[in-house]
């Protein structure tokens, strides 16, 4: 009989929402991706290793706390450079970043100077890192099965198809 699997609670569920567009996102990729890099990494690293999102809804939490803080701050420190170069980012289609250099120059400069925050170098967010984590490590980390038994000794002599292989029409 099939069993029905263990819901999370709505209040285990229940966080504050970021409501932001692209465009927000985009301005702020960087200096986010720069600032909860580990939150980020540690719910990946669960998600990929438990393959059951019910049980990373803390590390999910972290890293939506993570956000909210680091808007906070961006709203607290540096509101009008950030709101000019995700505007700028949000008329441009959000495909030419070239239009938007000098929003983006004021905005990095904003961020330096107010929250010590450096913009990454390019390609620095995609290294490989190690992420240590105090979670213990699941039973079955790669999700493999156990190996299949070994084919059976084969008793007896094998004698040859008696009309033959059944390939001998295939001539390619």
């Amino acid at each position: 009989m099939p069993t029905t699997p263990e819901a999370p609670t709505l209040q285990e569920l229940n966080v504050d929402e970021i409501n932001v567009s692209s465009a927000v996102l985009k301005a702020a990729a960087h200096h986010f991706g720069s600032q909860c890099d580990k939150p980020n990494k540690e719910f990946m690293l669960c998600r990929w290793e438990e393959k059951d999102p019910r049980k990373c809804l803390e590390e999910g939490r972290k890293v939506n706390e993570c956000a909210l803080n680091f808007f906070r701050q961006i709203k607290g420190n540096c509101a009008e450079s950030f709101t000019d170069y995700w505007t700028c980012l949000d008329y441009s289609n959000l495909g030419e970043l070239r239009r938007c250099r000098t929003q983006q120059q004021a905005f990095d400069g904003c961020v330096l100077d107010k929250l010590g925050w450096e913009r990454p170098d390019l390609g620095d967010l995609s290294k490989v890192t190690k992420v240590s984590t105090p979670r213990p490590l699941p039973d079955n980390p790669y999700h493999s099965r156990p190996r299949p038994e070994p084919n059976p000794v084969i008793e007896g002599k094998l004698e040859p198809a008696k009309h033959g292989s059944r390939l001998f029409f295939w001539t390619w």
